[in-house]
């Protein structure tokens, strides 16, 4: 199991928000240049980032829709690697999905300016949360993996989990993971458990099958 520290979250939702962002059709003045849409969202992406086992689940499933054995190349690596003992960040099922406090990552990025955080409100209620990549956050992503080749991870995985996602809406991909039984069994409040096991014996029997 992964170490937490808010600055390995923060750098972890950094590379989040750059991947699955779209870029601004026309950046203005405020130097923002793309946009995360949507809290809901978010919370999916982290789920997968954050659980190697499910998003190696996710990839097995794309492998037997599409026979693209890239998809299966892309699981067995994450076992291959430990992953889901390694990589595992533990998250709770609130009431809409999977989730976790925050709040100290996303201040590490906004007082550095890396992000901006805008929406959509009307009278009194946030009917969505957007998150804004900076210039200054685009040019650390980069400079990062450069000068620190290790945190080469976070790109990469960021970068499956936007693929995987693709352009359904945070309300798809909860659903998409409610789809798991043993997701959608966790009691509220409860950690959602490990499903290491059971995809490592699926993955053994697709690789049997080539």
């Amino acid at each position: 199991m992964a170490i937490r520290s808010a600055h390995r979250d923060a750098l972890r939702l950094l590379f989040v928000i750059e991947a699955g962002s779209r870029p601004l059709r026309s950046p203005d003045a405020s130097d923002t240049v793309a946009i995360f849409k949507g809290e809901t969202r978010l919370w999916a992406f982290e789920f997968w980032m954050r659980n190697p086992d499910y998003l190696a689940a996710e990839l097995l499933d794309l492998f037997e829709t599409t026979t693209d054995v890239a998809y299966l190349h892309e699981a067995e690596a994450i076992f291959q690697k430990e992953e889901p003992d390694l990589r595992r960040v533990p998250m709770i099922r609130y009431c809409f999905g999977a989730f976790d406090r925050l709040d100290d990552a996303m201040a590490l990025l906004r007082s550095s300016d890396l992000i901006r955080i805008t929406g959509i409100k009307t009278f009194d209620k946030i009917r969505e949360t957007d998150f804004l990549l900076t210039s200054r956050g685009a040019d650390f992503c980069a400079t990062c993996v450069i000068q620190a080749p290790v945190l080469t991870w976070y790109r990469d995985r960021a970068s499956l989990v936007a693929k995987v996602a693709g352009d359904r809406s945070g309300n798809a991909l909860k659903e998409t993971q409610y789809n798991r039984a043993t997701y959608a069994e966790t009691k509220l409040g409860g950690i959602i458990p490990p499903i290491a096991a059971e995809v490592a014996q699926r993955l053994a029997e697709m690789k049997a099958k080539l």
